[in-house]
């Protein structure tokens, strides 16, 4: 006699506000004063990086994990999620890796059309910039993370 299996359902990720209205607040307020655009792209940059961290989060687990978003920005929940040193570094790794491919993509369309553009190597240079910075190994940042997993 076998025991029925109980089919669970995925579990679907949370999103957690903190502070909504000063987040809208603030974010509305920026973009009305951003003439040149440079706000939005930083704010395209930085979405393509948590995206890199997302897409790794729900290649490791198989599930999506909880967000927050904040007046400092978006951040992955991890509380209670059991992380061995190689899978911490992958996560930690993956929104840099996003940021550079996607300068890298950039920089090669432009090549590839001779399409040069402006808007082009500002969306290129802010993600080497949203990337790298990120890479340095100071506290919260990705590259504390990375540095932490490789002496574990």
């Amino acid at each position: 006699m076998t025991r029925p299996k109980h089919c669970s359902r995925p579990r679907k990720a949370r999103l957690h506000l903190r502070a909504p209205l000063v987040v809208l607040g603030l974010l509305s307020f920026a973009l009305a004063w951003d003439g040149s655009g440079i706000l939005r792209l930083g704010l395209l940059c930085a979405l393509l990086h948590e995206s890199g961290h997302l897409l790794m989060f729900r290649w490791i687990w198989g599930h999506w994990p909880d967000l927050e978003i904040s007046p400092f920005g978006l951040c992955l929940l991890l509380r209670g999620t059991a992380m061995e040193p190689h899978q911490e570094c992958m996560l930690a790794a993956a929104g840099p890796l996003i940021n550079l491919l996607a300068c890298l993509a950039v920089l090669w369309l432009m090549q590839y059309t001779g399409c040069y553009r402006y808007a082009g190597y500002w969306f290129a240079c802010t993600n080497l910039l949203v990337g790298g910075l990120n890479l340095l190994p100071l506290p919260g940042l990705d590259g504390q993370r990375i540095l932490l997993s490789l002496f574990r």
